[in-house]
């Protein structure tokens, strides 16, 4: 259960209430801001390496790459209306890679660049925000012709250099006030390499884009360059796959971009060479909370912005992060807090039904002022796509003031503009980060053999995949010590290699917007909250039924268990589920799948309904107790597997309604 301020608890318990309802419509997947980017520069520059950073005064600078010569170029005050086409030669070079990155302590800015003749690596650097640059210093001499480059610096001023030579990446270290030291090799291996990027969080995160040792397939690897935090300092962790696309199958990867907005923020170039040809700029994010070593990243998608070419987009965020994209020939702009649309006022029916397998949202908006018609502004702005952030309260003791128990969000799948003589509104249906699991569909055949990882791993990726956040509340030794084999098929949602993957552990999911909270239900979990007391009963709805299964037989590979319910048994007759999970590897595995499936059919199984005044803050799999003297229930504990919030405000011929209908079953 959502915690509850006292005054918010005071006021749903009282004799006489005053609903609130919240309606927020922002742009969010999962809980990860959508960069919805404007291009303020269009120019006729040619396509070759550039680079990018946001000074420390605001001022925007660029560098790049063409015929030899290295150009800056500086915008102080950047915008939709600024000058971008204007350029400096700065000196010549080598045609390959460049980097440009700030030094958090002092704001001095650091040029990267190759030399001419292609093995020497040149820096410069500025201590006025671009306006002019220094001598060269030397970072390193290659031992073969560089092509990639990319570096960061920490908050210390400490500085690395990271360039391929073939398809090994080197790295250069400079600390605060010291020089550049030796040329050093990583110890991961690739095949080949097409292009560097790196971020500076902690640790150094790099992204490399090449191709296999033995496969050959296209790869986007992840890695971590320590510092400290997550990885060892000056060492190296392993690659981690992004994205990748078999060998033949004529797509290659090229030109990563990476930086921290929020959520780490990843582009790509994805470039296939078959009938149809493309370069198309792909977008990935990794959870603020998670590092380059996991593998965790959101499947890659198609960039919203106009980018074309194999050289993808240099990108840098500004301190409040907002977003940067830029090639020689334009500047795309996107804020990182996409805005709030607040439709509180018009609100004049919601309704959430909500059970283990999701949510569903019917929100009914007062259009008598025509804000919502078609093609109006507010329109899009609670459109398909968008995420509502739907939350119950009161007005309070606290000053008067509106509180609300802040809801999970949900995601717009429909929007019905509905009139008649003296009426119109707008229905708006939503859907719960379930939905955002249904619309991954795996691009090809993901494969795990027994023992590579647990099903808590297993859900993490899935969950990140669809661009969701994962995590444990309470999680059983089952979630975390069964790593069976599993398979998840080209063209399966996620959804369903969800619920797969939870048929085989005790654990249910609790959703918070784009969180999803792993719950392990156990007849020992203490009452959160209590109704018939304090908080009264307005109906109910008392009953029983056998459950749905009293008798599991699971078959694992070449094993073989079974459970008994001996007393749903005498009841009801034999209602047996016979389940085929070759991932189980022992008879103790089976027993005790076969456990989780009768426990699981006696917590859904639904004993009872109570309607009450609104609780605000009550979620699925809550154990509550319920007292009511007309059926003899005293203290009587349960689960909630299933609950309505109601609201109506009372229009027209509709009576007002401010209710919470609970499903319940075994605790």
């Amino acid at each position: 259960m959502r915690s509850l301020s006292s005054t918010l608890l005071e006021a749903q318990r009282a004799a006489s209430r005053k609903p609130y309802v919240q309606a927020l419509f922002d742009d969010y997947w999962g809980d990860r801001g959508r960069l919805r980017s404007t291009r303020f520069y269009t120019g006729s520059e040619p396509e070759n390496y550039v680079a990018v950073v946001v000074a420390g005064d605001g001022s925007l600078v660029r560098a790049r790459v063409a015929s030899g010569q290295l150009y800056v170029s500086r915008v102080t005050s950047p915008g939709a209306g600024s000058t971008y086409s204007s350029w400096t030669d700065l000196n010549a070079c080598a045609d390959a890679g460049v980097a440009v990155f700030r030094q958090p302590n002092n704001d001095t800015l650091t040029l990267v660049y190759v030399d001419t003749g292609g093995l020497t690596l040149r820096f410069k650097q500025s201590t006025d925000h671009g306006a002019s640059w220094g001598a060269a210093g030397t970072v390193a001499t290659a031992g073969a012709a560089v092509t990639h480059v990319a570096g960061a610096a920490n908050g210390s001023g400490d500085m690395v250099v990271f360039w391929c030579e073939g398809a090994t990446v080197y790295r250069a270290r400079a600390n605060f006030g010291s020089g550049f030291g030796a040329r050093t090799a990583w110890t991961n291996t690739i095949a080949s390499c097409a292009g560097l990027a790196t971020e500076y969080q902690g640790d150094w995160g790099v992204v490399v884009c090449g191709t296999a040792p033995t496969s050959g397939d296209a790869k986007v690897w992840a890695c971590v360059y320590g510092d400290g935090l997550d990885q060892g300092a000056n060492t190296w962790s392993s690659l981690i796959e992004v994205t990748t696309a078999v060998n033949g199958s004529g797509v290659s990867y090229l030109s990563p971009a990476v930086e921290f907005s929020g959520v780490y923020r990843l582009w790509f170039v994805e470039k296939y060479t078959g009938s149809l040809a493309y370069s198309r700029l792909q977008e990935s994010t990794l959870e603020a909370g998670q590092n380059f070593k996991q593998e965790v990243w959101a499947e890659p998608v198609a960039a919203p912005a106009d980018v074309t070419g194999d050289y993808g987009v240099a990108a840098a965020v500004e301190a409040d992060g907002d977003c940067w994209l830029v090639q020689p020939a334009g500047v795309w702009y996107a804020p990182a807090t996409p805005a709030a649309y607040e439709a509180s006022g018009d609100v004049l029916e919601a309704v959430v039904d909500q059970d283990g397998e999701g949510a569903r949202v019917r929100l009914v908006l007062d259009n008598s002022h025509g804000r919502y018609n078609r093609g109006a502004a507010e329109a899009a702005k609670v459109g398909p796509g968008r995420r509502l952030r739907l939350s119950f309260g009161f007005h309070t003791s606290a000053g008067g003031s509106p509180e609300v128990s802040a809801g999970p969000g949900y995601w717009v799948v429909r929007v019905a503009q509905e009139w008649a003589p003296g009426r119109s509104v707008v229905v708006v249906e939503a859907r719960d980060a379930w939905h955002l699991l249904e619309s991954w569909r795996a691009r090809r055949q993901l494969q795990w053999a027994a023992g590579t990882k647990s099903v808590n791993q297993l859900l993490g990726y899935v969950f990140a995949r669809a661009g969701l956040e994962y995590g444990n509340g309470t999680s059983s030794a089952a979630i975390t010590g069964l790593q069976p084999a599993f398979t998840i098929y080209p063209g399966e949602s996620g959804a369903a290699a969800v619920r797969r993957l939870l048929a085989k552990v005790p654990d249910r999911l609790r959703l918070r917007s784009g969180l999803a909270l792993t719950v392990y239900p156990q007849a020992s979990d203490a009452s959160e909250y209590a109704y018939g007391t304090e908080h009264v009963v307005l109906g109910g709805r008392y009953g029983a039924a056998p459950a749905r299964v009293n008798r599991a037989r699971v078959f694992g590979a070449s094993v073989f268990d079974e459970r008994f319910d001996f007393g749903g048994y005498q009841e009801a007759g034999e209602v047996v589920r016979n389940v085929v999970d070759i991932g189980l590897t022992t008879t103790g595995q089976a027993g005790e799948r076969a456990g989780f499936e009768l426990r699981a059919a006696q917590v859904e199984a639904e004993e009872l309904a109570v309607v009450v005044p609104m609780n605000v803050g009550q979620e699925v799999w809550d154990v509550v107790t319920v007292t009511d003297a007309v059926v003899g229930l005293s203290a009587a504990k349960r689960r909630v597997v299933g609950l309505v919030f109601r609201h109506v405000a009372g229009y027209g011929r509709k009576q007002a309604v401010y209710e919470l209908e609970l499903r319940l079953g075994a605790a």
